[in-house]
């Protein structure tokens, strides 16, 4: 996984999504793709049905976005989540009857930016969302140890998916956290979220940055925004989060990527892939 972050960070968007799909080919998996221009870009999602028929009722959405921000490397923000998904799509590959987990993958263009959410958004709009039961989105899961998911869990929020999620992560003895983006932040779930589908986007941080953004989650909103501002641009690398240093900007590299919280990543989704698989079979 950490090659395909190593390869992804040196290539443009346009390029890193042809890299995706190079590596697709390579496997043998079938996919198809989503041209769209959205707002004022052109963009590509790549969508995997390898995974999926076309009679399932019932779907497992895998998600995250392929493009980085402007001239950052983009390792963590967001190859991890690609590189993540690649290494689980070889996972699901030496499996008997893959091709019936009912599980679609997405790779999603134009997140950040220029953009707001675009690719998610054009898919969430052009798309029938009628058999998705779930999406699970991956961003920013190649630094640290500990989970954190938006948006915030609440007793009308979570449903079978999230319940077992958590179970998951305690009997991993994981440490997590659930939250709202704070003010100025996207990640692809939201579309869906806005159509009442559920959905959830994960993160991996170090458990010094999830006990900050706990802290700060408590503050008035004016403070959270006021945190948002004062820590963009050039300021950015004095972000008291370790990932926010290092989030759109040179500092984005493979070289702070711990192989570790990848596969930490990759267990987790295969729990819930299995999970999944165990519904459809009921």
């Amino acid at each position: 996984m950490l090659t395909h972050i190593q390869q992804l960070e040196k290539r443009m968007n346009k390029d890193r999504t042809e890299y995706i799909k190079k590596i697709l080919v390579s496997m043998g998996v079938t996919f198809r793709t989503q041209p769209f221009r959205f707002r004022i870009l052109k963009g590509e999602n790549i969508i995997v049905d390898h995974f999926c028929q076309s009679t399932n009722k019932s779907l497992l959405l895998l998600t995250a976005h392929s493009n980085k921000y402007f001239s950052s490397p983009g390792a963590n923000d967001n190859a991890s989540g690609v590189a993540v998904i690649l290494g689980i799509i070889e996972l699901l590959l030496e499996r008997k009857y893959g091709e019936k987990l009912g599980i679609k993958i997405i790779f999603f263009d134009h997140e950040d930016g220029l953009a707001y959410v675009d690719g998610s958004s054009y898919f969430v709009d052009h798309s029938d969302l009628s058999c998705i039961n779930f999406v699970l989105n991956l961003d920013h899961v190649g630094m640290g140890n500990s989970i954190t998911m938006s948006p915030k869990f609440t007793a009308e929020t979570k449903n079978t998916y999230t319940n077992h999620l958590l179970d998951i992560l305690e009997k991993l003895e994981v440490k997590f956290h659930s939250f709202q983006l704070p003010p100025l932040m996207v990640e692809d779930h939201i579309p869906f979220v806005k159509k009442g589908i559920a959905a959830i986007s994960l993160n991996i941080m170090p458990d010094t940055d999830m006990r900050y953004l706990i802290q700060i989650e408590k503050k008035p909103f004016i403070i959270k925004l006021a945190s948002m501002l004062i820590y963009r641009g050039a300021l950015s690398k004095m972000h008291p989060m370790m990932v926010m240093r290092h989030r759109h900007n040179e500092l984005d590299t493979s070289k702070y990527i711990e192989p570790s919280s990848l596969e930490l990543c990759r267990k987790i989704v295969m729990e819930c892939i299995d999970f999944h698989r165990r519904l459809l079979s009921v």
